[in-house]
């Protein structure tokens, strides 16, 4: 195909700046598309407190750059990171926006000015194409937090300019959860006249919202697994951009392609952060990896024992509330393990923390995050829980299966795309266990039979194994996919 220069706009991109998987996507897709031959300028806010060593290794692109907000002018600069002969990312510096221990929000409660930040920041990464004199093909914008650039694209703000004249756009919707809604007082802010503000383009509820701006005017608007884009049709999952978004669909405007994985960094072969590597072929090393995780966090090292992982956000969107509801029940009855890594709601890390104070032969907690853990929870592990109400692609149960630990995943979004569930009768077929009915009795009763395969059935769940970690779910797949994206979007102009 012909290759493409592509500018890609986020808030967040890995390793830079992470907050989740929209960070994840920004650093490892782009780097897949430069590495098959497209030309990519990835454009987000410089974060000085958050960046680190990175701060070091930033060259002054263009000084004085003018972006317009509501009546007047912020003044701001670009900095470059070329990491590549194809792909660049450049930083918008603007202290008073983006000079912030955090990216969105201080201790639970997100910025006010969030969308002075973020209006400007979409307007910015325009000028910033007019700076920089780039001409793209491709305008790729992502979440609510840069949806706007796709408004400015078909307004007279931009589309006068010869940058623009050969351009589509692309919006990326990686949590339909998070809209971007304002008061419709913010309006002015965005340099757009008040006849944007209607039913096709900002307008919502009488509030303006970015992220719908976006999906009424992209070219094409995606999502980040197939059974997510058809779940946020409906009202129980569309989060009331359903109508909008349906209205796309109706068009073969929306569709939703699988996330990948950085398939070296979670690799059991090679990675440095497990105590023994191992392969399919040569699976002694997984063993070890249970060992010394059961050792590390003060379980009885036993093998006979299923040891269940988790690494997760403690919040709603996770289930972890249906986990904690039901896991007591298995302390007490049940032969099984469980180590657990992540935070969030107080009530659920208190929960969870109570629970291994109760247990602690049977459930290890570490409130916080630690990327080594993480790694060994993945390697370590027998089976891996994700129970999540909905997850529009989610990464861990990817990561699970290169490492041979079987995910046991409420079937919705990209796990339910991602796993097959286990077939007695074919079990070199089944990649992991899935429950449908988002209930404590569903996930206990899933937990005892994924418990139940590992103790009576070790030739059928190592069959199953060796299954998981033949799966790809690398990026080069899915930077297929965007490139098909790309020409459907670029057709449409």
């Amino acid at each position: 195909m012909k290759k493409k220069t592509i500018v890609w706009i986020c808030s967040e991109a890995a390793p830079f700046a992470k907050s989740g998987g929209l960070a994840d996507v920004s650093g490892a897709l782009p780097a897949a598309l430069a590495d098959r031959g497209h030309h990519l300028h990835v454009i987000m806010p410089f974060y000085p407190q958050i960046m680190g060593r990175y701060n070091q290794k930033l060259k002054v692109r263009y000084q004085g750059l003018g972006v317009p907000l509501g009546h007047w002018n912020e003044w701001a600069q670009i900095l470059d990171i070329r990491i590549s002969e194809r792909l660049c990312f450049h930083f918008i510096e603007h202290h008073r926006f983006f000079d912030r221990p955090s990216l969105y929000d201080h201790n639970g409660v997100e910025f006010a000015d969030n969308p002075e930040r973020f209006i400007f920041f979409s307007r910015a990464a325009m000028q910033a194409v007019l700076a920089m004199r780039l001409k793209p093909d491709i305008i790729h914008a992502n979440d609510w937090h840069s949806a706007l650039a796709c408004v400015y694209l078909r307004s007279p703000l931009y589309r006068q300019f010869d940058n623009f004249s050969h351009c589509a756009s692309i919006v990326t919707i990686h949590n339909i959860a998070y809209q971007g809604n304002f008061e419709k007082s913010k309006m002015p802010l965005t340099g757009l006249g008040w006849q944007y503000f209607n039913y096709h383009c900002l307008e919502f509820h009488d509030r303006l919202c970015l992220l719908k701006g976006g999906v009424m005017t992209a070219h094409a608007v995606n999502t980040v697994s197939p059974t997510y884009a058809l779940e946020t049709l409906s009202p129980e999952y569309g989060f009331s951009l359903d109508p909008s978004l349906r209205e796309r669909a109706m068009n073969g405007d929306y569709k939703g392609i699988l996330n990948g994985i950085d398939s070296d960094e979670w690799n059991p072969e090679s990675d440095k952060l497990i105590p023994s590597n191992f392969t399919r072929e040569r699976m002694a090393g997984k063993k070890v990896c249970k060992r010394k995780l059961q050792r590390e966090m003060s379980l009885p090292e036993r093998s006979d024992v299923p040891l269940f992982g988790l690494v997760s956000r403690l919040a709603y969107q996770k289930g972890i509330d249906i986990f904690a509801s039901c896991v007591e029940e298995a302390l007490l009855k049940d032969e099984m393990q469980f180590v657990i890594l992540g935070s969030g709601e107080p009530f659920l890390q208190t929960r969870l923390s109570y629970l291994a104070s109760k247990h602690p032969e049977k459930i290890a907690v570490k409130i916080g995050f630690d990327n080594r853990l993480a790694h060994m929870i993945e390697a370590g592990s027998d089976i891996f829980l994700m129970p999540s109400r909905y997850e529009p692609c989610g990464l861990n149960q990817m990561y699970s299966m290169r490492y041979g630990t079987a995910p046991l995943v409420r079937a919705t979004g990209g796990l339910d795309d991602t796993v097959s569930n286990f077939d007695y009768a074919n079990p070199s077929a089944s990649t992991g266990f899935k429950f449908w009915d988002l209930n404590p009795r569903s996930l206990l009763d899933t937990m005892r039979w994924a418990a139940s395969v590992y103790r009576n059935k070790p030739q059928s769940f190592k069959a199953m194994q060796k299954n998981m970690m033949l799966q790809d779910f690398s990026w080069n797949r899915t930077a297929g996919e965007y490139e098909k994206l790309y020409d459907n979007a670029a057709g449409r102009l």
